[in-house]
């Protein structure tokens, strides 16, 4: 029974990123754009405050010019626009008591205010005028040398409507310059983003279309620099994923080709057993069945080592080793082996050979490659076996007769189940000991080399630095 799928989420946890963009975008670029309206607007009201009031002081300054040795009623020949038909230019002029004296004729008979009396002079300030418009005006002592019942205070008066008018422009141009850039800057930005939204569809378009028994392609091409560590990873990921697979089909292939023999043996066996009468025969029957569970065995086991290794599961735990002790022991117990098949170990050691490396790892690789030596040497043949200084370090070298191989064979080395012959191999060998071999070489990044010279085959492994 298949197991169910995982329920999806609901549609309403989903959540938008262009949205959230957009509102962020907004809200951040709006309050910056407010804050520099804000800034602007006083900027430009304090700007145009200044040149009012620059212009009324100058108008001030014209006025206190004409009235003093002039006749007031001659005011208005001399300065028409404070004649009575104009109503946008407004003066008052008051004595020390504070009484109006001199109103332009364009005041219709009313006094202008004198404005703040706690500030000195001159001082600006804001009225409504004798016609009912807004207006700014200015307050400016007379000089005391005007004479005897001279004016003492001059008001002059302007109205503000076309100053008015102009900064509410300004700032109607302000908000639609900031409200435009507003806009552009959030499409902008959402166009951004729909451009990496893309690449991340058509990365998981990709993702989508992979198949495991094709080549292996990158996902992550064409993504921007900030976003290419996310491409690396994803890439990275999917590369770890395919090694995985393929660790595993090997592992299921390998398993299946090497227990297809055993499992037939074990059968043929255990059928003879039953048929055969003879209890002898029988127990020859079961000893090869169990000679044969062994080799299996064996072999899951080396499998198993292997990809453990090529997954990285067994870490590597380096100590001091005494290289020469190690070799002479794995040839002391396999002196048996050797002798069944009339092969001598000549053996050239050190007295001593201190490394640094992983003793269970290195007995492993030295002990196949012992073994694969006595197994597929001739019979009655000798193997070297020598530990030989290489400048700091520390080298292995195994050699054995081998008429049969040719050097074009020794490219097949480490491949899983490879035999010169496929009638070859025995029952304590079946075409892993080599690729177990390099396998271990690998995870302890020690060179295995194999040379093939006169008929003789060679393993150098090393070298290993001297302690």
């Amino acid at each position: 029974m298949s197991a169910a799928p995982p329920a999806r989420a609901p549609a309403s946890a989903a959540w938008s990123l262009q949205r959230r963009l957009a509102v962020g975008l907004a809200s951040s670029i709006g309050c910056v754009f407010l804050a520099l309206f804000l800034a602007l607007e006083h900027g430009i009201d304090r700007e145009i405050y200044q040149r009012m009031d620059h212009n009324l002081l100058d108008r001030a300054g014209a006025v206190a010019r004409a009235l003093q040795g002039q006749d007031p009623s001659r005011l208005a020949s001399l300065m028409p626009e404070y004649a009575g038909g104009a109503h946008t230019e407004f003066y008052t002029v008051f004595d020390a008591c504070g009484r109006a004296l001199l109103r332009s004729p364009s005041s219709a008979g009313s006094a202008l205010p004198p404005g703040p009396q706690e500030r000195g002079t001159p001082r600006f300030f804001d009225l409504v005028l004798p016609d009912g418009h807004a207006g700014r005006a200015v307050a400016l002592r007379l000089p005391a040398e005007a004479g005897a019942g001279a004016p003492r205070l001059l008001v002059v008066a302007s109205e503000r409507e076309n100053w008015d008018r102009t900064e509410r422009r300004i700032h109607l141009a302000l908000l639609g310059g900031i409200g435009l850039a507003l806009v552009l800057a959030v499409a902008l930005g959402l166009l951004v983003v729909r451009h990496v939204i893309a690449l991340l569809h058509r990365a998981g378009a990709k993702v989508a279309a992979l198949d495991t028994d094709a080549p292996l392609q990158a996902v992550g091409e064409g993504f921007p620099r900030e976003l290419k560590p996310f491409a690396d990873a994803l890439d990275g990921g999917l590369q770890r994923l395919y090694a995985a697979l393929a660790r595993e089909r090997r592992f299921a292939r390998d398993v299946a080709h090497e227990l297809r023999t055993p499992l037939a043996e074990i059968r043929t066996s255990a059928e003879g057993a039953l048929a055969d009468a003879d209890p002898r025969q029988a127990r020859r029957s079961l000893a090869v069945a169990i000679e044969s569970c062994a080799r299996m065995q064996r072999s899951v086991d080396t499998l198993l080592l292997l990809a453990r290794l090529e997954s990285g599961q067994d870490a590597v735990a380096p100590d001091p080793l005494d290289l020469a002790a190690l070799v002479g022991g794995l040839i002391a117990a396999l002196r048996d082996l050797g002798a069944a098949r009339g092969i001598a170990v000549q053996a050239e050691l050190p007295p001593a050979a201190w490394v640094q490396s992983d003793l269970g790892i290195v007995e492993r690789i030295v002990s196949n490659l012992l073994r694969n030596a006595l197994e597929y040497a001739p019979a009655g043949t000798a193997i070297g076996c020598r530990i030989e200084r290489a400048g700091a370090g520390w080298s292995l070298v195994i050699d054995n007769a081998a008429p049969d191989l040719e050097a074009g064979d020794l490219d097949h080395f480490g491949h899983r189940f490879w035999r010169k012959h496929p009638e070859g191999g025995t029952s304590h060998h079946a075409g892993l000991g080599l690729a177990l071999s390099q396998g271990l070489a690998r995870a302890l990044a020690l060179p295995l080399r194999f040379g093939l010279e006169g008929g003789r085959l060679s393993a150098r492994v090393g070298p290993w630095p001297a302690l």
